[in-house]
């Protein structure tokens, strides 16, 4: 096959994969403003008013499949971050693509230039919102220390609340002598060492509008927060595994794209129902353990969450066939000696299964985790239905919107969130933190992020195994 190629964002006859054209049946519609021929029209001109251009490149020519795109400011160079990719059918996967270029970039570094960034003292961590955060607690605990935050407004009726940047901005947290300026820049005197286990662009999301964004960014957390929980519970604890999606009743759809699935790694794909107290689905697909996998080898996995059961099996198993379509991508870059093509050291720096692996190769239980090595225990699981479609089809996206804060809220969580950049043609970036959600997820980077109030709590209900 091919070598997938990059094109102009602007025309396909350059592409070494087709598309499928415009009408295209796609269930992500229940949770967009714009058709996907008026969202792409959108992105475009956004990123052509700001002076960038943009490339793509299609990972396959089955669908669902995996697009990449890649921005380039006016002078040629790379953006920073602008790299991103879409999953699905094509067309979504084209457009899908594009967004995620653009929110990468005003999600990194440049994204402070925009913020209204004030140095608060840590000790004011230890009330309101944050104060069981424990991914909080240590820059909290660090007497006469100040930390950046930016106030975010309240979704759910409570107080404003001060957030800090590093919660959600990996790079800003960074030892290295650049990130050390950035902080001093702005009067950060805290020690982030033991928080960078913690830090996560959860909550970072992009949309045709606001109302799009905001809701994307829920779901990813109640999506995180779910996975976290089922490491916690039924992997690191051994305790009782979820319900396994059966095939029985599927729509044709799903059974398509879980055929493709298994096609794609020569394996079987299990769907896993994760959905938690929140009363979002949540859906897992994941991948069997293939013949002659190294020992650090990550299993391969896709997660989904949409107040629709049928939509957020349907992400899984797109996101699945991306997370294969891309690993080979970034094999195949980590193992050329040279670094070559758009965006490449950004791609090989994504290889670090190996560093996972050396990192918690002592820790067999974290390591489990880590690598999702659960493949023996998947038998345990009962079979059952997707999960049920918990709104009514036709709810307006800030209907559902509202829908979902009112879920995370009633679990006794925060909800807040702040914009980090409206474009001028009405795209949309924002940033959600929902304070007491879990982050034990980031332990399949190899960082571990010990579980606070809410996963001490949900693990005691369910007894662990011997």
């Amino acid at each position: 096959m091919t070598r997938p190629a990059w094109v102009s964002s602007e025309g396909e006859r350059g592409a070494t994969r087709p598309l499928p054209g415009p009408g295209v049946r796609w269930a992500g519609t229940l949770e967009r403003e714009l058709t996907l021929e008026e969202a792409e029209k959108q992105i475009r001109a956004d990123i052509a008013a700001l002076g960038w251009s943009s490339r793509y490149r299609i990972l396959d020519d089955a669908d669902p499949t995996a697009v990449q795109c890649a921005l380039w400011d006016e002078t040629g160079d790379e953006v920073p971050y602008g790299l991103g990719a879409g999953k699905g059918l094509g067309l979504p996967a084209r457009v899908g693509a594009q967004f995620e270029a653009v929110e990468h970039a005003f999600t990194g570094p440049e994204a402070l230039d925009a913020l209204p960034v004030r140095a608060v003292d840590a000790s004011q961590l230890r009330r309101g919102g944050f104060a069981s955060d424990r991914a909080v607690r240590d820059i909290a605990a660090q007497d006469g220390a100040r930390v950046a935050c930016v106030r975010y407004q309240a979704l759910d009726g409570g107080p404003d609340l001060d957030v800090p940047v590093y919660l959600w901005a990996p790079w800003y947290a960074s030892p290295s002598p650049e990130g050390s300026a950035v902080r001093r820049g702005l009067g950060d005197t805290s020690d982030y060492r033991s928080a960078l286990a913690y830090s996560v662009n959860s909550g970072c999301a992009i949309g045709s509008t606001e109302d799009e964004a905001l809701l994307h960014a829920l779901n990813e957390w109640v999506e995180r927060d779910a996975f976290s929980l089922f490491l916690l519970r039924s992997v690191y604890d051994r305790g009782p595994m979820p319900p396994q999606v059966s095939r029985a009743g599927l729509p044709d759809h799903l059974r398509a794209h879980w055929d493709r699935a298994e096609e794609l790694v020569g394996g079987k794909v299990t769907l896993l129902d994760l959905t938690s107290d929140l009363s979002v689905p949540v859906v897992m697909a994941y991948a069997h353990t293939r013949p002659g996998s190294r020992p650090s080898a990550k299993h391969r996995y896709g997660l989904g969450a949409s107040l629709w059961g049928t939509l957020a099996a349907e992400r899984a198993l797109t996101e699945f066939v991306q997370d294969e379509l891309l690993s080979r991508v970034v094999a195949e870059q980590s193992a050329s000696e040279e670094r070559t093509g758009p965006f490449a050291q950004l791609i090989a720096d994504h290889d670090i299964e190996a560093d996972v692996y050396a990192r918690l190769r002592g820790h067999p239980r974290l390591l489990s985790c880590a690598l999702l090595d659960f493949t023996g225990r998947i038998g345990e699981s009962p079979q059952g239905p997707l999960p049920e479609e918990t709104l009514a089809e036709g709810a307006s996206v800030s209907e559902q919107r509202a829908t979902v804060v009112e879920r995370i809220a009633a679990a006794g969580h925060r909800v807040v969130a702040h914009p980090l950049k409206a474009l001028e043609h009405g795209t949309t970036v924002v940033q959600v933190q929902c304070p007491g959600l879990e982050r034990f997820h980031l332990v399949t980077e190899g960082h571990l992020a010990l579980p606070g109030d809410r996963g001490r709590r949900e693990r005691g209900r369910a007894p662990a195994r011997p």
